[in-house]
């Protein structure tokens, strides 16, 4: 199977910068693909991708020449097990909050005996059954992350980052915003420094840790502060925040 480039750099601590695809756009993935970013991370949880937009994007980033993740919509083995048959290598797993979710997620991606993932005659993951290693192989290059996004999940950091198998923490400060009572205020202190909190607890157990930005200069800060996987917004709020400039250009001549 293909290397998966986006593990190899965190197994060698590695900062990793990309963007969240939340388009729907195959075109606009490619962009994202062929450019200088680490990776694109196709999401399906807060945007319209459903499993074919999906996979036609992770095929336009990898002819580009780029990384692909997935983040799935929901905490469940079987769109894991369909993402992954169709091709992905990277999976991030939203409101991963207790032990209990953590080895769940980590047994979605593995086959048995150390996971429930079927098994597939053909797919597209093993090169439509050419590739008749890949059931061997599979388990160690497959690169799983958890999401943290609730209090609940900042009390339990130390059991899901220690579980076999997890490879990176990424911190939504979206919905950490909310859950803490700042609905409308994800960059309150109160908000950065649970996120702070959770990066030290990750350290201490030689995990990597990841977190959502808004821009350039957040994502400067956190890199500073130790984050090693950031997520400079959306191609979305990118294409927004242009055209919004020129649109305030043009309402002002």
């Amino acid at each position: 199977m293909s290397k998966n480039n986006f593990k190899i750099k965190l197994l060698n601590n590695e900062n990793q910068i990309g963007v969240f695809a939340s388009l729907g756009s195959e075109m606009a993935s490619e962009v994202l693909g062929s450019s200088d970013i680490d990776y694109t991370l196709v999401d399906m949880e807060h945007a319209p991708n459903d499993l074919r937009d999906t996979v036609n994007q992770m095929q336009t980033i990898k002819a580009a020449g780029g990384e692909c993740l997935v983040r799935i919509p929901v905490l469940d083995h079987i769109y894991a097990k369909r993402l992954l048959d169709a091709g992905a290598t990277t999976i991030m797993f939203p409101q991963v909050n207790n032990l209990s979710d953590a080895e769940y997620a980590v047994r979605s991606v593995k086959y048995p005996p150390k996971g429930i993932r079927g098994i597939a005659g053909a797919t597209r993951a093993n090169n439509f059954g050419r590739e008749i290693d890949y059931v061997s192989t599979a388990d160690k290059n497959i690169c799983v992350i958890c999401q943290i996004e609730s209090v609940e999940a900042c009390k339990n950091v130390k059991e899901i980052a220690s579980t076999e198998g997890v490879d990176l923490l990424f911190i939504g400060p979206g919905d950490l915003s909310a859950d803490m009572g700042f609905i409308k205020n994800r960059s309150a202190a109160e908000v950065k420094e649970m996120a702070i909190q959770v990066l030290n607890k990750t350290k201490k157990l030689n995990k990597p840790c990841g977190i959502m930005v808004s821009n350039i200069t957040e994502a400067k800060e956190m890199l500073k502060i130790g984050f090693s996987v950031i997520a400079v917004t959306t191609d979305l709020v990118l294409l927004r925040n242009a055209v919004d400039e020129i649109g305030l250009l043009a309402k002002n001549n």
